[in-house]
């Protein structure tokens, strides 16, 4: 099914999603869902939306620069630059917290933000942060669409978020100038980033206006966050839950470092996935135990074959990750070992001198044929080789997350630095709810107090 490119995201039930989640008004709602023309720059030829009008085709290739193409780099370095700021002030004493869940919000999420929108949002807006994180914990609520006196906290909070980036935007028109934007061509002290500004492409839209565009740009800074800030907490939590697994990681770090000119804070993060297998492993397992998301499919203009099924031209296809990631026939658990409902950092992980290794069962006929050169130095490596279509945190096909390459870079490097220079203890199991099903991570059940401290024992 992704492979088909007659395939894309539902339009109609995009449409449905800014409507009744973000809050656009009924007009706008209507031009999102007369939209047929698809998410490619050439239209679909049966198409008869004007091209101001393809607001799926522009918000896809937005994205798609800002996040997986040469917009990647720019922002990734300024958020490795950023998030090593908000830990600096801890010493090799203890420092308490009451809340894990708000403090990797606030230190992890506030630095992914500023990457994208820049300094000037946070300035003008000093409640933005606060009231994002608002929006987060009340976000699945929007989704049974209750008038605004049955949930008026949950709407004030929508329209405060709208107010700060309406007020956003009429600054940034006035101050914005080329000349300010840095030499990568993409960081901008006003509108944060070439995404940020291309994305006021979308008032050339009918009904489009910048109470729309707040709204829109309300999820899309919601989706940088809300799921990549708890799988990284996820991720660090896991690491110091299991002594050895700490020391394994510490000490591949330290080996990695070791061969590399520059400290952890100058790493690349796509190269660091890819030397250090272990954290990647760690990633996709994270992913796969945790996000329970649904993605939703449709081809409106002729039927699809999906395996021994047709999807009718114009029917959805629900995509649900988490039925997937907890296939027990599917996953290798090492026969019971490490049930698909626990978290074992090495499911990822293939030992070229162990056939029963990797993600997939062994007896699963599914499996592809292993490399026979897959690692050159016999050393474990990472691998998801066999699980298209079962892996699917970001969904799948063309409709797939852009901001995927993004949300690892963010993962890995704040894991690995994390594990690197900081010890973590923890005073209560972590337990979570099923309120946010669908919509990625769950909430907490309960707050996780925590204490953290600069590693007195750090490697020089």
């Amino acid at each position: 099914m992704f492979k088909d490119k007659s395939m894309s995201s539902a339009i109609e039930t995009y449409a449905y999603s800014q409507y009744n989640v973000l809050g656009i008004s009924r007009k706008a709602a209507d031009i999102i869902r007369a939209d047929n023309s698809g998410p490619f720059p050439q239209p679909n030829p049966l198409s008869n939306v004007f091209p101001h009008n393809r607001v799926e085709a522009l918000t896809h290739g937005v994205s798609f620069r800002g996040l997986t193409g040469p917009g990647l780099r720019p922002l990734t370095r300024r958020y490795t630059k950023g998030v090593p700021v908000n830990f600096k002030d801890f010493t090799t004493e203890w420092s308490e917290f009451g809340d894990l869940a708000q403090f990797f919000r606030e230190r992890v999420g506030e630095p992914i933000l500023r990457a994208i929108l820049g300094p000037t949002m946070f300035r003008l807006n000093p409640t933005f942060l606060e009231d994002l994180f608002e929006y987060d914990k009340v976000l699945s609520c929007y989704a049974y669409c209750l008038p605004r006196f049955l949930m008026p906290k949950a709407y004030r909070v929508r329209e405060r978020l709208a107010d700060h980036f309406k007020l956003w935007y009429q600054y940034a028109r006035e101050h914005a100038d080329p000349s300010l934007v840095d030499p990568d061509g993409d960081g901008d002290p006003i509108w944060g980033s070439e995404m940020m500004r291309n994305r006021q492409q979308l008032l050339h839209a009918d009904e489009h206006d910048d109470d729309t565009l707040a709204r829109l740009d309300t999820g899309l800074v919601w989706a940088s966050i809300g799921n990549v800030v708890p799988t990284t907490m996820l991720s660090v939590y896991h690491i110091f839950q299991d002594r050895r697994l700490l020391r394994r990681v510490r000490h591949d770090l330290q080996e990695y470092l070791s061969t590399q000119p520059q400290t952890i804070h100058e790493l690349d993060p796509q190269q660091l996935a890819r030397d250090m297998p272990l954290l990647s492993s760690i990633y996709a397992e994270t992913l796969r135990l945790y996000i329970r998301i649904y993605s939703m499919y449709s081809s409106p203009y002729e039927a699809v074959n999906v395996g021994k099924w047709k999807l009718p031209k114009g029917a959805l296809a629900l995509v649900m990750s988490h039925p997937n990631h907890m296939d027990a026939s599917f996953w290798n658990t090492r026969d019971g070992k490490h049930p698909v409902q626990t978290f074992w950092a090495d499911r990822f992980m293939v030992d070229p001198f162990d056939p029963s290794s990797g993600p997939v069962n062994p007896t699963c006929k599914e499996i592809p044929p292993r490399p026979k050169e897959a690692s050159r130095d016999q050393k474990p490596y990472f691998s998801m080789e066999g699980c298209q279509g079962a892996w699917l945190p970001y969904g799948g096909g063309h409709a797939m997350c852009p901001g995927r390459f993004f949300a690892k870079a963010i993962i890995v490097f704040t894991t690995a630095l994390l594990v690197h220079e900081y010890d973590f203890e923890y005073q209560a199991t972590l337990e979570l709810t099923n309120t946010r099903y669908g919509f990625g991570i769950a909430d907490l059940k309960k707050p996780v107090p925590f204490r953290i401290r600069k590693r007195w024992d750090l490697p020089l």
